[in-house]
């Protein structure tokens, strides 16, 4: 990947950020599975080369395995191979390495878009990871030492422990598939693979050893369902009187034409759903938002999971933990009654607040 692939990927990006709500890896979805590539800039002994100090020329592929913990936290394994080096301005010969580096970490992410500092279902979702885990590095070395030649060349394989820290954002394509850009930095307890002296005294851990950063771009595939999905396959059924409630209030529940935009009136009703939630907290909602034929097929499917999504927004904005709260758009897929008339297409104009007890 060169840099103008790099930057062609961060601009789709930014392009994306504004383009509407869109759920990815979540209470819905636990796992992610990430593929990526990008650039390493190394720094250590031979100096520092950071943010394209030198032609970009060095790069790297990756990828990495999350589990959704909770609404800050995702589990995660990160890796990634690819090259590493640096070369001086010496001659005849320039002097330097250049080494292939793997590295294997296991670490947590946290995620600002938790609905507690951005909302859960911004398609915008930055976020910070850091990891612990090992290294190895196979180094081809071309340096100037008493008693060789110029172009002597060392070879050199050598593994160390690691740690790595870093930052990103994610944009959500669709319910299943995010873009991401991320620039982590990379530690190594080895002060060895750029192929200056080295020393088995100086193996402790506030020696200053090399470093890499690496910036990437890549699609994360999310899936799984967590147990927060729809499930009414459980033995024990919520009790028909909270599920009459609960139906009753739904049906007053109404927004602005062509909008997700909550009416005012219906603003009572779903706190009294709310309060049924809080007082029942085993209980878990599956939030249905449904349209008449009116308007293109996808523009309703769109229309039906922003309502969905901002009934679900209010409960959580009343206390009910966002965990126990799936929303879903059907669209014009599932009506209740013909679209030919007035009254018909009312009745299929509709969120269901269905419940459920988590497997």
């Amino acid at each position: 990947m060169n840099k103008k692939i790099f930057v062609s990927c961060a601009v789709l990006a930014l392009t994306l950020i504004g383009a509407g709500d869109a759920i990815a890896q979540n209470y819905l979805h636990k796992f992610g599975f990430e593929i990526n590539g990008g650039l390493r800039e190394y720094g250590g002994d031979r100096g520092t080369r950071y943010f394209l100090a030198e032609k970009p020329e060095y790069q790297a592929i990756g990828g990495s395995f999350g589990y959704y913990v909770n609404s800050s936290f995702d589990a995660i394994v990160t890796a990634s191979v690819g090259e590493l080096g640096h070369r001086d301005d010496s001659y005849p010969r320039k002097l330097g390495f250049t080494a292939t580096v793997s590295d294997l970490t296991l670490g947590l992410r946290f995620k600002f878009a938790n609905g507690k500092i951005m909302s859960e279902e911004s398609r915008f979702k930055p976020f910070l990871n850091a990891g612990w885990g090992a290294m190895q590095s196979v180094s081809k070395i071309i340096h100037e030492q008493d008693g060789y030649a110029l172009n002597y060349v060392n070879n050199r394989s050598w593994t160390a422990a690691h740690w790595n820290a870093g930052g990103g954002v994610r944009i959500s394509l669709t319910d299943f598939l995010d873009l991401t850009l991320q620039s982590t930095y990379n530690y190594t307890y080895d002060d060895n693979y750029d192929g200056l002296p080295f020393s088995l005294s100086k193996v402790r851990l506030s020696a200053l050893h090399d470093a890499y950063l690496y910036h990437s771009a890549g699609f994360v595939f999310n899936f799984g369902e967590g147990t927060g999905t729809y499930k009414f396959d459980h033995d024990e059924e919520v009790p028909k009187e909270i599920v009459d409630k609960v139906n009753l209030a739904a049906k007053n529940v109404q927004f602005e034409t062509a909008s997700a935009t909550l009416k005012e009136t219906s603003k009572a009703d779903l706190d009294s759903i709310a309060e049924i939630l809080l007082d029942n907290p085993t209980i878990n909602v599956y939030v249905e938002g449904h349209t008449d034929n009116v308007g293109a097929p996808e523009d309703n499917m769109t229309l039906s999971q922003n309502r969905a999504d901002a009934v679900r927004a209010y409960l959580i904005s009343k206390g009910v933990d966002g965990t126990r709260l799936a929303s879903k758009g059907y669209g014009e897929t599932q009506p209740k009654a013909g679209n030919d008339t007035p009254e018909g297409r009312a009745i299929n104009r509709r969120v269901e607040v269905k419940l459920y007890y988590r497997k």
